[in-house]
């Protein structure tokens, strides 16, 4: 006990200037909590999270509130075994998969919902990974020991072994992630590059995160050198008035890699609510984004340099 004790006080000590800086942001950005789960703009076609109508019975819709606040130490539902199909797709691609790791305070249900909706507005099978919700008071304190403490706990272990072995099984895996998915996310791709039998494999992997609370995100200069794009290639989506991003990816883009895509004034931090709709229309990137070229089971064109050097020979040729 005073052993863990000790680890702990070390630990605090270790990361003081961590902890004044999140603290500051925190308060900060305060005046904006009360957005976060409220209802958005009005979205035609979109499951939101909000909806009683989104899920298959009331009983679902009002256990995922109680889990978001009664605290209790509950089992994914799917640790990469659970796969959500679009409508009248019924199969895997056979050389990309794609995964999504749920963010903080979301039960089975919502988890479900999430990743359902990606599948419908990407038209690809998603395959879930989920981090469940054991009370959103809870979820914050893990959050702030994985990201302020840099102490890996229940977060980023189970996805690793999967999203390892997709990588060897294909030849492109997309990784989407919500919210504290950003921060299983860098955890997951830092162990990648710093794993010599893993280095390699980071090529193959997409990286998308959406309303991201991770405060750094590392890629391989080296890699990045060859492919002329970031390895892994990343890009962000942010609301500028979403708290959570206010307090990740919007303030830490000095310590994060990727393209980061934000509208400074929409509000929330919902995935199917308040980013998904604006994401499948191009709102963010003015349609230029790879997410976004994605869209309606559409396949986008090479990455980074190359991209480039397609692009002018079209203009030119």
């Amino acid at each position: 006990m005073w052993h863990r004790s000790r680890q702990w006080l070390r630990r605090l000590v270790d990361n003081r200037s961590a902890i004044f800086r999140d603290a500051r942001l925190g308060l900060t950005h305060a005046r904006d909590i009360p957005a976060m789960f409220l209802p958005g703009d009005d979205e035609p076609g979109i499951r939101s999270e909000l909806s009683r109508r989104s899920y298959a019975s009331f009983g679902e819709a009002a256990l995922s509130l109680a889990q978001l606040l009664v605290p209790a130490t509950r089992e994914s539902i799917s640790q990469g075994t659970l796969v959500c199909y679009p409508p009248r797709i019924r199969h895997e691609q056979h050389s990309t998969r794609w995964f999504f790791i749920n963010g903080m305070g979301t039960a089975a249900p919502v988890a479900i919902l999430n990743a359902s909706e990606i599948a419908r507005v990407f038209r690809r099978p998603v395959t879930l990974i989920h981090t469940p919700t054991w009370g959103v008071i809870r979820d914050v304190a893990e959050s702030i020991t994985a990201r302020t403490l840099r102490k890996d706990g229940k977060l980023s272990r189970p996805a690793l072994n999967v999203l390892v072995d997709a990588l060897e099984r294909n030849e492109q895996v997309v990784l989407v992630c919500h919210s504290q998915g950003a921060i299983v996310a860098s955890y997951i791709v830092r162990k990648l590059l710093r794993s010599s039998s893993t280095r390699h494999l980071v090529k193959k992997l997409e990286l998308y995160c959406i309303g991201g609370v991770a405060d750094s995100l590392e890629v391989d200069p080296q890699l990045t050198l060859a492919a002329g794009h970031t390895v892994p290639y990343v890009e962000h989506f942010a609301n500028g008035r979403d708290y959570l991003s206010q307090i990740g990816i919007l303030s830490h883009l000095d310590s994060t890699a990727g393209t980061v895509y934000c509208l400074a004034e929409r509000r929330g931090h919902l995935l199917n609510a308040h980013y998904l709709p604006a994401i499948a229309r191009g709102d963010y990137c003015q349609r230029r984004s790879r997410l976004y070229q994605y869209v309606r089971g559409r396949e986008p064109g090479p990455k980074g340099a190359l991209a480039v050097v397609n692009k002018e020979m079209g203009l030119h040729g």
